[in-house]
């Protein structure tokens, strides 16, 4: 039995270009805004009493998979790929955000459009528009028996994001791309934050032990 290649050398080529381009935006854009001086990199007080730490709890947030919708329906019926209810998890971890951009990394995992669990792991930007909207893409790494026969592949996710605060609402679009992915289809995944400032919850819980302390005369 032949070993086959998970992807050809000019597609292999086509991807490291693409994710050097991702590589040299994300880092590119985090250097122009801190010799700007103004609007750096947007930070939490937690963030601010620990530079040293490499991990923030305040970046991450978690994702909500659940619906996907495929323009080709005659296809999916044929080839048995019409399942549009993808339930899942995964985690989004914000690396840089500034006032031009956000860079982020995720995990997770679906049911997808064939009923088999998807899972990857994604590196990625977007440009900010506005106060809410965010738009960009991301490189994934997939593994999944319905897509190109159960080998992990790599793959070039654009992404659209309308920030409402608490929740963030994210549509994806996955290209039908050779025998990787034999349709396309959009998904929808709702993004909610579990930031969480330790010390100031501690602060509040001190503060509401004793909010009238009785003092007792001498």
């Amino acid at each position: 039995m032949h070993s086959r290649s998970i992807v050809n050398p000019r597609t292999l080529s086509v991807l490291r270009a693409v994710f050097a381009a991702l590589a040299l935006t994300m880092f590119g854009t985090a250097a122009a805004e801190d010799s700007d001086g103004t609007d750096a990199v947007t930070t939490t007080p937690k963030q601010a009493e620990s530079p040293e730490s490499w991990f923030q709890l305040d970046a991450l947030s978690l994702n909500v998979y659940g619906l996907a919708y495929h323009p080709d329906r005659d296809t999916v019926h044929r080839e048995n790929l019409d399942n549009e209810f993808n339930p899942g998890l995964g985690l989004h971890y914000e690396l840089t955000n500034t006032a031009r951009g956000v860079s982020f990394t995720e995990v997770g995992a679906y049911r997808d459009s064939g009923s088999n669990w998807a899972k990857f792991a994604s590196l990625g930007y977007q440009f900010k528009l506005g106060e809410s909207w965010r738009i960009g893409g991301a490189i994934a790494a997939f593994n999944s028996q319905t897509y190109n026969r159960g080998v992990t592949f790599l793959g070039m996710i654009p992404l659209v994001t309308y920030d409402l605060g608490p929740i963030q609402l994210n549509a994806v679009y996955f290209p039908k791309f050779a025998n990787y992915n034999e349709v396309a289809a959009f998904g929808f995944v709702i993004r909610s934050r579990t930031r969480v400032d330790i010390a100031r919850s501690e602060v509040r819980v001190c503060a509401l032990r004793d909010p009238f302390p009785i003092q007792t005369p001498v």
